[in-house]
């Protein structure tokens, strides 16, 4: 890596590892469940080490803590391997070349939804729009993505969607920065559970019309303001976004 690579692989060490911090404060992980982020113009991407006995829980992992692979999930920096799992990461990177940071968790209400293989509804503002107006495609495996085979099988069920289920074992958020992956992951959480809430009572609700989340979509506050807000809530300061430093 050049030097301008070296400060943005920097940055993302940082982002990745806030990232698995505001994940875990806000239950949708514990010490499974793992971020990363590609480094513009390599091949090599920033991820969560695996969990072990010296690797803590996500809260207390700092940038410094963080891998880095190649997209064979060959470990390139750090000290501990890469998730057994990494092929999720590296699969999807070298099918979709827009996206640049993947979120897997098993966050409990989309993982719930995802099982009963019902519709995901727009049934709120925010999250609508944050999550492309409910737009999630269906994996249906449940098995550990533990080999670039089934990489690339969840990474063919994603298509050029912004998120999927990984029936019965969690869920993937994929964006062009880790900001906007881990805000949308919430944003589904927040949706499913309301889709949830609403199927025990039997009754139809009002979903939010295309047009409504596009009108929503212009006049929604920019990502950066929700990342800094959930950084605060882990007494961090949110980073420098990796493409000032490009």
């Amino acid at each position: 890596m050049d030097e301008n690579q070296q400060a943005v692989a920097a940055i993302l060490r940082q982002q990745v590892a806030q990232a698995g911090a505001i994940l875990h404060q806000q239950g949708l992980v514990d010490y499974l469940g793992h971020c990363s982020a590609r480094i513009p113009g390599t091949d090599t991407v920033v991820i969560k080490p695996k969990h072990s006995t010296r690797t803590r829980s996500p809260e207390q992992l700092g940038g410094d803590d963080m891998s880095i692979i190649n997209l064979d999930g060959e470990l390139i920096e750090g000290s501990e391997r890469p998730p057994a799992e990494c092929f999720i990461h590296t699969e999807i990177y070298r099918a979709r070349p827009d996206v640049n940071a993947v979120v897997h968790t098993h966050q409990p209400a989309a993982t719930t939804l995802g099982l009963l293989d019902v519709e995901l509804k727009p049934l709120l503002h925010v999250p609508a729009v944050l999550t492309d107006g409910a737009n999630i495609n269906t994996w249906p495996v449940s098995r550990l993505v533990t080999d670039p085979d089934l990489g690339r099988q969840l990474a063919a069920a994603l298509g050029d969607a912004p998120l999927c289920h990984l029936q019965g074992h969690g869920i993937v958020s994929v964006a062009a920065d880790l900001p906007r992956a881990t805000v949308a992951a919430l944003a589904l959480e927040q949706l499913a559970r309301t889709n949830l809430d609403v199927l025990h009572t039997g009754l139809e609700p009002r979903q939010i019309p295309r047009e409504e989340i596009d009108s929503l979509r212009q006049t929604l506050a920019p990502i950066s303001g929700r990342w800094a807000y959930y950084c605060q809530l882990i007494g961090r300061s949110a980073d420098t976004d990796p493409k000032e430093s490009v």
